[in-house]
């Protein structure tokens, strides 16, 4: 009545007034998301900023590389985390397996084979010379890569030229770590350059500033940048930024650890202060109790608070100390080592598995579940493996393997017609796959069966089926099989024939899914 009232007497103080009362239910009603309610008891203080990606990541960008690089040094879980990626996903290196486009090339099946032969085999040898510093193999590059993006947040390689003896290519790859890549002269973020990369108005990256040598060097000289652009004119790159990105606009990458520093490092403190305690404990460990008049004790000090720096006495295992007249001794029990330490880092490390998307058998390297939840466990991490593995080839290798033939073909080692002319064509000579580690098996038995019965329905190939079990090239082993067949004939033995395919294995027993692997 009071509403209609006032808007009687005055029509824009009414409407005022439904205004405000409308905005106020939309805020405290009952509508809505309860997360987004400014009145309720568990949210109410929780105003965490609408910042854009940038805002949200630089500012505390080089801590976080600190912080990350220091847990992957000195704490065992985040070292094993980032290993563990780097096994699963590069493993001794991804593997060339080159497969031009015949069908839009125009070209035969043979002719095509001996093009991804040959390519294949150019590509390994650029590999050996790959490394812009000469200390490593392409292969190792990659993992090189893949850890330092994880740790960092993200990593660059630069395309160089230099023609070393004994060198038959001269295009080289650079590492370059995040850190050296920032804005010259530590100056301020500007419009056009942020963060060490420089961007059009439109956002699109063109060139980054790299620093000659790492801010943290222990040399003291002064550092000085070179712009080098993000690709050539005909918009080939030069640069390789390797990073996940995450938000729109996201000009760095986050470091792998990032979501669990904090965690890690409770983790690394609490871990630490019961192997210390449990030390002590494992100690014959007494504190002098003196008496008023006990002045005259060996172990008494001027010092009023306490034993001096060179009259403290070192705890060690089974030690006996002889007491002056007056002194008594009272045990220090500290109840370690703590019964409950295992169960409790055991729940903290199953956080901190879901956020890393390692699941908690493999983060720590002990599988104590049924065959079932192990073979999920694995099927989950596999999952995750194969999407970065397909990030680094599609950002890292197969940049690399269009830089080593572009160069192959200009020295008229490799014949690719219309590589240069047409993108199209030029995508066809370059399509590729890449093999990588294999997935884990707890079963390999089982895992051959489905294979052969997926092969047999035309699920798989066997070419597919190599890839994802034993690894290897189908070409390769049948050229071997036909050559052991071929011994085995000219020495009086019969060849190999292959088992009949046995029926698959009944359901296991639920009582047999208890046992632990």
């Amino acid at each position: 009545m009071l509403d209609r009232l006032v808007g009687y007497i005055s029509p824009g103080a009414g409407l005022a007034r439904v205004r405000d009362r409308t905005m106020l239910a939309s805020l405290t009603g009952t509508g809505g998301y309860k997360g987004g309610k400014l009145d309720r008891r568990a949210t109410k203080n929780w105003r965490p900023g609408g910042n854009s990606a940038d805002a949200d990541l630089l500012p505390e960008l080089d801590d976080l590389r600190a912080r990350s690089r220091d847990l992957a040094r000195n704490l065992p879980v985040a070292t094993g985390a980032i290993a563990t990626n780097k096994t699963h996903v590069v493993g001794d290196g991804l593997v060339l397996s080159a497969q031009c486009a015949r069908k839009v090339l125009g070209i035969s099946q043979a002719a095509a084979d001996a093009f991804n032969r040959l390519a294949e085999w150019e590509f390994e040898l650029w590999s050996q010379s790959a490394d812009f510093t000469r200390v490593q193999h392409f292969a190792e590059q990659q993992a090189l890569m893949l850890g330092g993006a994880l740790e960092s947040g993200d990593i660059f390689a630069i395309r160089r030229y230099r023609l070393d003896a004994g060198d038959t290519y001269g295009t080289k790859i650079q590492v370059i770590e995040g850190d050296r890549v920032c804005n010259p002269g530590r100056m301020a973020d500007t419009e056009t350059l942020v963060a060490g990369i420089e961007h059009l108005p439109s956002g699109v990256p063109i060139a980054i500033h790299v620093a000659d040598r790492h801010p943290g060097d222990r040399r003291a000289r002064a550092i000085s940048w070179r712009r080098v652009p993000m690709r050539y004119n005909d918009g080939r790159k030069i640069v390789i930024h390797l990073f996940d990105r995450h938000r729109p606009d996201q000009t760095r990458g986050i470091p792998y650890l990032a979501p669990v520093v904090e965690a890690l490092k409770s983790l690394g403190d609490y871990t630490d202060a019961e192997v210390r305690a449990a030390v002590v404990s494992a100690m014959f460990t007494v504190f002098v109790k003196k008496s008023p008049d006990a002045d005259s004790s060996p172990l008494a000090t001027t010092d009023t608070n306490g034993s001096s720096g060179k009259d403290e006495i070192e705890l060690g295992s089974g030690a006996v100390i002889d007491l002056a007249e007056g002194e008594d001794i009272v045990t220090a029990a500290p109840g370690r080592p703590n019964p409950q330490f295992d169960a409790f880092v055991t729940a903290f490390l199953r956080q901190i598995g879901v956020a890393l998307e390692l699941p908690f058998e493999l983060l720590i390297k002990h599988f104590t579940a049924s065959y079932s939840a192990s073979r999920a466990a694995l099927e989950m991490a596999y999952h995750s493996f194969r999407r970065r593995r397909t990030w680094l080839v599609r950002n890292l290798c197969q940049v690399a393997y269009e830089w080593m033939m572009e160069e192959a073909i200009l020295l008229g080692r490799i014949s690719a017609p219309g590589f240069f002319d047409d993108p199209l064509i030029r995508a066809a000579w370059l399509n590729a796959s890449w093999t990588g580690p294999v997935r884990i098996s707890l079963d390999p038995k089982k895992d051959a069966e489905a294979d052969e019965i997926d092969r047999r329905n035309g699920f798989k190939t066997s070419q597919q089926i190599m890839t994802e079990r034993t690894g290897g090239d189908f070409d390769d082993k049948t050229e071997q099989l036909a050559r052991e067949d071929a011994a085995r004939k000219s020495a009086g033995i019969e060849p190999h024939a292959p088992d009949p395919v046995a029926p698959p294995s009944p359901p296991q027993d639920p009582e047999d899914e208890k046992e632990d692997v």
